[in-house]
C-alpha cells in the first residue's frame, strides 16, 4: 500500500475530502519526509515550525467537520517559490539584500492557493533573483537534484522541482522567464507548465517593465495535477478528476519539430535522439510529425532576448550603483545590470519590433501545425558543484545562460508551453520535450499534453 506522500495531489485531495485520511495524517507524512530528505537536498527554506504546521492541519480538519470545505487543496502542505510573496514568510529572492524582507500580503496566485485550502509551510529555494537556471545562492546555498543529489536541480524553480520530485511536497508553484519551470522539470522527470503570460496574475515586482516575459505556473508529477493547479492559480474552478481526463486523441494533431533549429542550438549528444524517440511514439498514436526547418536566423532572436532581458532587470540599477550594496549582488545579477546601462530607447524599440516579427513567424507556423515541439533542454543534468556548462559540444557559450537558449521560442512568443518528461535510464540522462501552442490555448495544450503523456510513458 502506498504511503501518503506517494499519492498524487489529486488522490490526496480525494482522501481528505472523503475522510480516508485526515489533514493531520497528511501533514505528518510530509513533515516526516521533509525531515528525512531536506537536509541533504536543501529544497525547502524558511520552514514553519512542525508543531505550527500540525496545528494548521488540525484547524483544517476542524473546518471539514464543520462542513467548511475550502477547495481541492484543503489540508495539503504547499511551499511558495521564493521569488513570490507569501505573507508570514520572507521573500529573499535568494539575495542577502532581501534576506529579511517580509511582504505585507500574498501575491494573487498564493492567495488563490490558500483560498483553495492549501497550507503554506515554507518557501522553495531559487538562484539569486531567479537568474541562471541553476539553483544556488549566497543565502541558502545549493539545492540538489532529487534523483541524484550530486546533480543540478535546474532553475530557477529548482527548489520547487526537487521538493516535488522527492515527495516533500505534493506539487508546487513556479515561474518561468527563460525556462525556469521547464528546465528543472526536465532535469527531475516532472511536468512544468508555463501558461500564457497573464493567465496567472504576475505581480508588478516580477515584471516591473511590463514586458510580459514572465509567467507563473505549476510544477507537478503529472499533467492532471499540473492542470488542476493551473486552474487554481488562474482563478478557475477545478474540474473533477473524471472530467479532466484526456478528451481527444492524437490522430488529427500536426506537430512541427524544431530539432536543433538547423544546427543553431548546440545540444548534448543524445538529447535530440531522446526527443525524436518520444515523437515517434506520438506518431505511432496517430500524430503527424514534421521537421520544421523554415525558421528565420535565430541569432536575431538571441539579441532581441538579451536586450529585453537587460531592460527587464534594469530596476536593479539603483542597487548596482550603491557602493555598499553592489558587493552583495551576485555575479550574474551585476552582469545583467552592467550590460543594460548602455541600452537606448531605440535599442529597446528595435528589440520589441524583432519580437513582433517573431510573433508573425509563429503565427505562420501555427497555420501549418497544431503544436510546435522542441527539446526542453540542450544539456542533461550536470554536476551541481561544477555549475552550468560553459560549452556544449564544440560550441563555447557566450553568457552564463546561453545554454537555456532553446527556451526563447516560447518566452519571446508569449506562448503557453509544457515540458513533459521522457523515459530516462539514469538520473544523469533525465530530459524532457517541450510542446507549444498559440497564446490563449492553454486548455487545448493541457489536453494534448495529457494524451501525449500516455504515449511517452508507454
Amino acid at each position: 500500500m502506498p504511503t501518503l506522500t506517494d499519492l498524487s495531489a489529486i488522490e490526496l485531495s480525494d482522501a481528505i475530502q472523503t475522510g480516508s485520511a485526515s489533514c493531520v495524517e497528511v501533514m505528518k507524512a510530509f513533515l516526516e519526509r521533509i525531515d528525512a530528505e531536506n537536509a541533504g537536498l536543501n529544497a525547502l527554506i524558511n520552514l514553519t515550525d512542525p508543531e505550527r504546521c500540525l496545528d494548521l492541519a488540525r484547524q483544517s480538519d476542524g473546518s471539514l467537520r464543520a462542513g467548511k470545505y475550502r477547495g481541492w487543496l484543503h489540508g495539503l502542505p504547499i511551499a511558495i517559490k521564493d521569488l513570490s510573496n507569501a505573507q508570514g514568510f520572507p521573500t529573499t529572492s535568494g539575495s542577502t539584500l532581501f534576506e529579511h524582507y517580509m511582504p505585507s500580503r500574498d501575491d494573487p496566485h498564493v492567495q488563490r492557493m490558500r483560498a483553495a485550502g492549501g497550507i503554506v509551510i515554507g518557501k522553495t529555494n531559487v538562484p539569486e533573483w531567479g537568474l541562471g537556471g541553476h539553483t544556488e545562492n549566497s543565502v541558502f546555498g545549493l539545492t540538489g537534484n532529487a534523483r541524484d543529489q550530486a546533480l543540478s536541480a535546474g532553475g530557477s524553480s529548482g527548489g520547487a522541482a526537487t521538493a516535488v520530485a522527492s515527495r516533500m511536497l505534493p506539487l508546487a508553484d513556479g515561474s518561468d522567464m527563460m525556462g525556469s519551470l521547464r528546465t528543472p522539470a526536465a532535469f527531475q522527470s516532472l511536468v512544468g507548465f508555463r501558461p500564457t503570460p497573464a493567465a496567472v496574475p504576475v505581480p508588478t515586482d516580477m515584471d516591473p517593465m511590463a514586458l510580459g516575459l514572465v509567467s507563473i505556473g505549476p510544477m507537478a508529477r503529472t499533467v492532471a495535477e499540473a492542470t488542476a493547479l493551473f486552474l487554481t492559480l488562474s482563478g478557475q474552478a477545478r474540474l473533477l478528476p473524471s472530467d479532466s481526463a484526456p478528451a481527444s486523441s492524437l490522430a488529427t494533431i500536426r506537430i512541427g519539430w524544431l530539432g536543433d533549429a538547423g544546427g543553431y542550438w548546440p545540444a548534448e549528444e543524445g538529447i535530440l535522439t531522446d526527443c525524436e524517440s518520444g515523437l515517434s511514439r506520438l506518431a505511432s498514436a496517430g500524430a503527424s510529425v514534421d521537421l520544421c526547418n523554415t525558421l528565420p536566423a535565430m541569432e536575431a532572436l538571441w539579441q532581441c532576448w538579451m536586450t529585453l532581458r537587460h531592460h527587464a532587470l534594469s530596476p536593479g540599477k539603483a542597487l548596482y550603483e550603491n557602493p555598499e550594496k553592489r558587493p552583495l549582488m551576485g555575479t550574474n545579477w551585476q552582469w545583467e545590470i552592467s550590460q543594460g546601462l548602455s541600452l537606448t530607447q531605440s535599442a529597446i524599440a528595435d528589440a520589441r519590433a524583432k519580437q513582433a516579427d517573431w510573433h508573425k513567424t509563429l503565427s505562420r507556423l501555427f497555420k501549418r501545425y497544431d503544436v510546435i515541439a522542441a527539446p526542453a533542454c540542450q544539456v542533461y543534468p550536470f554536476a551541481a558543484e561544477r555549475g552550468p556548462p560553459t560549452q556544449i559540444g564544440n560550441k563555447a557559450l557566450d553568457t552564463y545562460h546561453q545554454w537555456l537558449e532553446v527556451s526563447l521560442v516560447a518566452s519571446l512568443g508569449n506562448l503557453p508551453v509544457i515540458s513533459l518528461p521522457l523515459p530516462a535510464s539514469t538520473p544523469q540522462r533525465a530530459t524532457g520535450i517541450q510542446f507549444m501552442m498559440p497564446p490563449g490555448r492553454d486548455h487545448d495544450l493541457l489536453t494534448f499534453a495529457a494524451n501525449a503523456e500516455l504515449c511517452l510513458n508507454e
